[in-house]
């Protein structure tokens, strides 16, 4: 009896296939349909994705290119003193 019902479902798979790969609705296939609404809403689109990193890119340059020498050069930076330097030898040679 499992084996029978084994090959009936088989034989329900296969013929499921079948029509979705070779049946015509409205011209055409069920599986055009599918994959046609899996490309429009799960998957999206390359150049989509592709515009976005643009975009992305672009801001990336323009924010680059507007920042000038003196810009960059009012940043501040770490100045370390004498004091500051032996204070830090100290310290690491106590824990030797």
């Amino acid at each position: 009896m499992g084996f029978l019902k084994f090959l009936v479902w088989t034989g329900c798979a296969v013929g499921l296939g079948v029509f979705l790969a070779i049946g015509e609705i409205d011209g055409r296939t069920p599986m055009e349909y599918a994959q046609r609404e899996w490309k429009r809403h799960v998957q999206p689109a390359k150049v989509e994705r592709v515009k976005g990193e643009l975009r992305d890119a672009l801001d990336d340059a323009k924010e680059t290119v507007t920042r000038t020498t003196k810009q960059a050069a009012t940043a501040p930076r770490e100045r370390i003193t004498n004091e500051d330097r032996a204070a830090i030898d100290k310290i690491i040679a106590q824990k030797k």
